[in-house]
C-alpha cells in the first residue's frame, strides 16, 4: 500500500510541476511597449540601415543591435549596435530619424565576451543573414538581434535572439547560428 502512495505522490509531483513550468513559461511573455512600438514604426531608418551606418564607425563582428526609444540622446528613438573585436567592443548609438551616430563607445572585454566572440566566428549563420531570416519569417521588420552562446536550448547553443516589429505585435523568435532553422517562436501581446 506504501509503494502505492508513493507513486501516486510522485506522480500528483511530477503533474504539479508540469503545470507549474507550463504556467511559469506562459507568464513569462511580456506585453509589448505601446511607446517602443510606436517610436519604432515612426523611424525613419531601418536597423540595417543604422547597422549600414555604424559599420564606418566601428571595427569587427556586428554582435547585437537593438532600437532604443527611451534614450536621451535622441527623440525619436536610437538604434545601439554593438560590434565586437578579440579584444574591443565597439557601442555605435545611431539617431533613428536622422541616421546620425550620436555615440560612440569602446571597452575591453571580458572572457566570457571574448569566448563568445570567438564562438561567433565559428558559426555558419551571421547576423545580417539571421536578420534576413527572422524578417522573411514573420514579415515584419527586425528592431533587435542579439547572438547568444549559452545552454538554454539543449539543441541549440548557439543562436540569434531576436525581436521583429510587425503591425502592431512584436514577435520573438530564435534563429540557430549553425543550421538557421527558426525556433521558440512567440508573440508579446
Amino acid at each position: 500500500m506504501n509503494n502505492i502512495i508513493k507513486s501516486f505522490q510522485i506522480t500528483t509531483l511530477g503533474a504539479c510541476l508540469a503545470i507549474a513550468l507550463t504556467t511559469g513559461v506562459v507568464s513569462s511573455v511580456a506585453n509589448a511597449d505601446p511607446s517602443e512600438m510606436s517610436a519604432a514604426q515612426a523611424a525613419k531608418f531601418t536597423l540595417k540601415q543604422a547597422i549600414d551606418i555604424a559599420r564606418k564607425s566601428a571595427l569587427g563582428t556586428l554582435i547585437s543591435a537593438e532600437f532604443d526609444d527611451d534614450d536621451d540622446k535622441a527623440q525619436g528613438g536610437v538604434y545601439e549596435i554593438e560590434f565586437n573585436t578579440d579584444t574591443t567592443s565597439y557601442e555605435i548609438k545611431v539617431d533613428a530619424i536622422t541616421g546620425q551616430v550620436i555615440g560612440n563607445e569602446t571597452e575591453r572585454l571580458d572572457s566570457g565576451d571574448i569566448a563568445d566572440y570567438r564562438t561567433q566566428q565559428q558559426v555558419k549563420i551571421d547576423i545580417i543573414k539571421a536578420i534576413s531570416m527572422a524578417e522573411t519569417e514573420t514579415g515584419g521588420q527586425v528592431i533587435e538581434i542579439e547572438f547568444k552562446n549559452d545552454r538554454d536550448y539543449a539543441d541549440h547553443t548557439s543562436y540569434y535572439d531576436v525581436e521583429v516589429l510587425k503591425d502592431n505585435q512584436i514577435i520573438e523568435l530564435n534563429v540557430d547560428a549553425t543550421t538557421g532553422s527558426v525556433f521558440a517562436k512567440r508573440t508579446k501581446q
